[in-house]
């Protein structure tokens, strides 16, 4: 999960195709009907994005630091996340240093000395793109597609919620991101000529809005809510969080490049990788996705496992997940949108004396690459589902890359332009 931007990027997903997005006609009707600032008759857009998906910034004023070298000072907001030049020897440690969270009195906080903000908050800058110079796009794609509709402008019909996604939605940080997005669904509302907001989310960021549904009255959905647009959901959770927490998430990145259990620290720190574990009612006691050579685990076991992983502290910090765990309909139409056929991390197997501080074999299942098939497939549960797509393979459906399909973001087109003749209502179950 972590360092799966800097992977996708080794393997030229972004770069290439963002140049040929760029020259797309529809990236020319984009800037051209955001130059004019006219809003029309269309429904806004809200983007709630995921996992690593926020431009994160930060400044410090700190009395220790891992390295000499390491500046324990920055009095002005730089980069925190995505830093490319952070990602090389011996840097990395000052940067993995500001980016480790604290675990104190039952919650998460920042290292002491370093605040952290995420850019952009109410315009769609922090999501387009991972990291500032925009080599390599996130929501661009997609952000691009839905201005070419004549009537949407960045900022005020079409807008994102950036959040710091290091923090899970009960945490204070999660809080205050879930009333600022009322706040911002409200706002948008209002001076759109009262048009219901249809809210689009990516990964993890489906698990916001599912924390978010549960803080509003049907009344207020009912009024402020025009559709749900569902993409690539980890609604019960990914096996692949799991790694991260007992040997550290590095994808297939050479142990010689970057040293794993450095990488566990890091990600041990963060609320949200605790959150993304594989849930309970999806993944039933019977089902083992641990083996070891003296025990195998389930998701029902996750303390134990973790204490067995010689961090017991993560048992602890499993209890801060109380409430969040809970998998509820949002209310209002949804609209769902994954990837399949993929393969993906569905166990792991430690050999003698791998566990835990060595990579194990990773046996893989069905998903999109990230998540597992019957985590996304949660969302046709949802009682409003007013459609349901799949896109098959790495090129249409990866966790990632599913932003960056035409199809996908002709379908999102689609949903929102309700007058155009290509628009389906009513159900529609369809593989691609």
């Amino acid at each position: 999960m972590f360092l799966s931007f800097l992977l996708l990027l080794s393997r030229g997903v972004s770069g290439q195709q963002q140049q040929q997005y760029l020259n797309d006609e529809v990236y020319q009707q984009s800037h051209q009907q955001q130059q004019s600032g006219d809003i029309g008759d269309v429904d806004p857009v809200v983007i709630v994005p995921g996992i690593f998906g926020s431009q994160l910034d930060a400044k410090w004023n700190k009395t220790e630091s891992p390295h000499y070298w390491c500046y324990k000072q920055n009095p002005t907001f730089t980069t925190l996340w995505l830093c490319f030049e952070c990602m090389v020897p011996k840097v990395i440690d000052c940067w993995v240093d500001n980016m480790l969270l604290n675990y104190t009195g039952g919650t998460f906080v920042n290292r002491d000395g370093v605040e952290s903000q995420t850019n952009d908050f109410g315009g769609t800058g922090g999501v387009e793109c991972i990291d500032k110079n925009c080599y390599y796009p996130y929501f661009k794609a997609m952000i691009d597609g839905i201005t070419a509709i004549p009537g949407y402008v960045k900022g005020v019909n079409l807008r994102a919620a950036p959040y710091d996604f290091r923090y899970g939605a009960n945490s204070p940080v999660g809080k205050k991101l879930i009333a600022d997005l009322k706040e911002m669904i409200e706002d948008t509302y209002e001076k759109t000529g009262d048009k219901k907001v249809t809210l689009i989310a990516h990964s993890m960021g489906n698990l916001y809005l599912i924390e978010f549904f549960k803080s509003v009255p049907g009344s207020w959905k009912k009024k402020y809510i025009k559709r749900y647009v569902a993409i690539s959901g980890v609604f019960g959770g990914s096996v692949k969080s799991i790694r991260a927490l007992v040997s550290g998430e590095i994808e297939s990145i050479p142990r010689v490049l970057v040293d794993a259990n450095s990488v566990r620290a890091f990600q041990r720190t963060f609320q949200s990788i605790y959150w993304l574990l594989p849930r309970k009612e999806v993944f039933s006691k019977d089902d083992i996705l641990v083996y070891t050579p003296d025990r195998n685990y389930t998701a029902h076991q996750f303390s134990d496992l973790l204490t067995d992983a010689n961090f017991p502290l993560g048992s602890d910090i499993l209890k801060t997940l109380e409430g969040m765990d809970r998998f509820v309909d949002p209310g209002v139409d949804v609209y769902c949108i994954h990837g399949s056929d993929i393969p993906t991390a569905a166990q792991f197997r430690w050999k003698a004396g791998y566990f835990p501080d060595y990579q194990p074999e990773q046996i893989d299942g069905p998903g999109d690459g990230t998540v597992n098939q019957p985590s996304l497939e949660l969302c046709k549960q949802f009682k409003r589902l007013k459609a349901y797509r799949v896109y098959q393979g790495i090129k249409e459906g990866e966790h990632m890359q599913i932003l960056l399909n035409p199809k996908v973001i002709e379908y999102v087109k689609d949903i929102l332009n309700t007058t155009s003749p290509h628009h389906k209502s009513g159900d529609e179950m369809l593989h691609f």
